[in-house]
């Protein structure tokens, strides 16, 4: 299953385990928390500010 980048839209590629090359960040608590699917492009340009970059979307 190919997983998006919630901020630039593109494609998260994978290592040959199936592993994504970028992260998974939660947003939100308890049951209402989602999972948003971050490339490592991204997660290097947004760095600490990723959670509030994404909450704003």
């Amino acid at each position: 299953m190919v997983q998006k980048c919630i901020l630039c839209k593109e494609d998260i590629e994978t290592t040959f385990l199936e592993k994504l090359c970028g992260t998974v960040v939660k947003v939100g608590e308890g049951e209402s928390s989602k999972k948003h699917y971050v490339c490592s492009v991204c997660q290097k340009e947004h760095g600490e500010n990723l959670k509030e970059k994404i909450s704003k979307l």
